[in-house]
């Protein structure tokens, strides 16, 4: 890598923090910065993904089971009731 590349990538990858560390992205110094570090925040508050059940609705969609009459019309029961219809 030459001088002028070095100057366009100033972080080296060895040298990034680690996903999950709480140091601020190079970006943060940005004139939004304040957003963006208070949706950083947010999104690190964000449950865990349970990929286990991921694939298991994967699985009953695959299979056709997750669709039924039953659940589709409690669904749009609950969605009407939310809007007040």
């Amino acid at each position: 890598m030459n001088d002028d590349e070095r100057e366009l990538m100033p972080h080296e990858m060895d040298e990034q923090p680690a996903f999950g560390e709480t140091q601020p992205p190079p970006f943060a110094e940005a004139p939004d910065a304040a957003e963006t570090l208070r949706l950083l925040a947010r999104v690190s508050r964000l449950p865990d993904i349970r990929f286990d059940l991921v694939q298991q609705m994967r699985e009953l969609i695959a299979q056709g089971k997750l669709e039924t009459p039953e659940r589709i019309n409690g669904t749009v029961e609950r969605l009407m009731e939310e809007l007040g219809l």
